[in-house]
């Protein structure tokens, strides 16, 4: 990819643990189990977020040789800044009053609305969220509150802190967005995942992401 990428979507009622995470204590398995929702472990570090009805996905790649106007640097907490900058600023024209809560978390109000994590590599900046719109909060509480147990330090614990939703609408965030990234210099256009894009999806599907070990597992227990 040689120009910065920003996309938007959505996802089944689940729970989206961090890549250093123990999906056992950071969200309510026997629950999750008799309701099958899964539990899907990313490759970026963080906590547990809620993915479902009434929460929206958002994600940023920066690539190291951009050509357009966005400069996210390379370190995670410039990365985190100034991603919360484009995002806030595009709430903001939604009518949401929203600000970054150092180090990852944006808040509108008396609660978080999305939590970010990011991974840098010589290719490029890649940050992502989410972005709590209408969803049930009683419910996303339920399935994100961890365990209280003591843990080595290892491994990356969910830090949970009050929510609330921001009330915009996906098409509303998505035009903000394409206006907020075009007075940074760069325009967006529209299209699905490319076909490269699309088999490599399969392959992490088939290879990775839809296999318990690595989603429920010890993620330092692995080859």
């Amino acid at each position: 990819m040689e120009k910065p990428v920003f996309r938007v979507w959505s996802n089944g009622t689940s729970v989206i643990i961090g890549r250093a995470q123990l999906a056992r204590v950071e969200t309510d398995m026997e629950y999750l189990t008799k309701e099958r929702i899964p539990v899907v472990r990313r490759f970026t570090a963080g906590g547990a977020v809620f993915n479902g009805p009434g929460n929206l996905n958002w994600s940023i790649f920066v690539p190291a040789r951009e050509s357009g106007g966005i400069n996210l640097g390379h370190d995670a907490r410039r990365v985190f800044e100034g991603t919360a900058d484009i995002v806030t600023k595009a709430l903001s024209r939604c009518g949401v009053d929203s600000r970054f809560d150092p180090p990852n978390r944006i808040w509108n109000g008396d609660g978080k609305i999305s939590g970010m994590a990011a991974y840098l590599s010589r290719d490029g900046v890649l940050c992502h969220g989410t972005l709590l719109t209408h969803a049930d909060l009683d419910f996303v509480r339920r399935v994100t509150t961890p365990v209280d147990v003591e843990l080595d330090r290892k491994y990356v614990r969910s830090n949970p802190s009050p929510m609330t939703n921001c009330g915009a609408r996906r098409g509303e965030f998505e035009a903000a967005v394409r206006t907020e990234l075009s007075e940074l210099g760069f325009d967006l256009e529209a299209s699905q995942l490319r076909d490269g894009e699309e088999k490599l999806k399969r392959e992490l599907l088939s290879n990775k992401y839809l296999d318990d070990s690595w989603n429920l597992g010890d993620p330092f227990a692995r080859n």
